[in-house]
């Protein structure tokens, strides 16, 4: 089930697997707050990302085949990479439904470490 509050941006058609993704759904709320399934969104920013950040990021994968866990009709997908400064790590976990499949759902982002040079 999608949460409330997604924002919908199109994007430069970007390339994952067999899809052309050409729009994505954000769920921003829960990239900033986190979410706790008993509490539902946090209290306190935990970071302080913007639409353009993730749509940078999103199309910066371009060209990649990822590895996916299917179910019930959608892949989900989890990509670590290094961006914005090249010696953090971030984590982009998204889906697609078969039904849509150039429509994305990012559900999260978040940095994951500092890289190592």
């Amino acid at each position: 089930m999608k949460p409330g509050g997604l924002i919908l941006r199109s994007i430069r058609p970007t390339i994952i697997n067999s899809f052309v993704i050409e729009r994505i759904e954000i769920d921003l709320k829960h990239i900033n707050y986190g979410l706790d399934p008993k509490k539902g969104y946090g209290q306190k920013a935990r970071s302080t990302f913007v639409i353009e950040d993730i749509i940078r990021f999103f199309e910066s994968l371009n060209g990649m085949e990822i590895e996916f866990n299917f179910d019930d009709g959608w892949e989900y997908f989890v990509v670590d990479k290094s961006f914005f400064d090249k010696m953090i790590i971030y984590r982009m976990v998204f889906c697609i439904d078969h039904k849509e499949p150039s429509i994305c759902g990012i559900i999260t982002f978040f940095q994951i470490k500092r890289g190592v040079h």
